[in-house]
């Protein structure tokens, strides 16, 4: 997997990962959460369907000063899960 096919966005409090589809893999999102670091909650998901666009407006949150500060993983989960319907599993990646 090259950078290419990797994006990324940032704040102080979590971090979203898009893996773009590749020869061998599907596409996911993945998000960390950096204010746990005992237990680092972490989540992914599992459908492909409307990830692009999912992507695409969490994008749009994170350009929004007024927004981009407050995100969380639980609003990232709540906007993958519920919002685009993209199955989102959560573990604690100390386990």
């Amino acid at each position: 997997m090259t950078k290419e096919n990797i994006r990324q966005l940032r704040n102080e409090k979590v971090v979203v990962t898009f893996h773009e589809k590749t020869e061998y893999n599907k596409a996911y999102i993945i998000a960390r959460d950096l204010t746990d670091r005992y237990n680092e909650p972490t989540i992914y998901t599992r459908n492909i369907r409307g990830i692009e666009k999912a992507w695409e407006y969490i994008t749009i949150l994170f350009n929004k000063y007024e927004l981009q500060e407050d995100l969380n993983i639980s609003d990232i989960g709540k906007i993958l899960d519920e919002k685009f319907n993209l199955n989102v599993h959560s573990y604690c990646a100390v386990d």
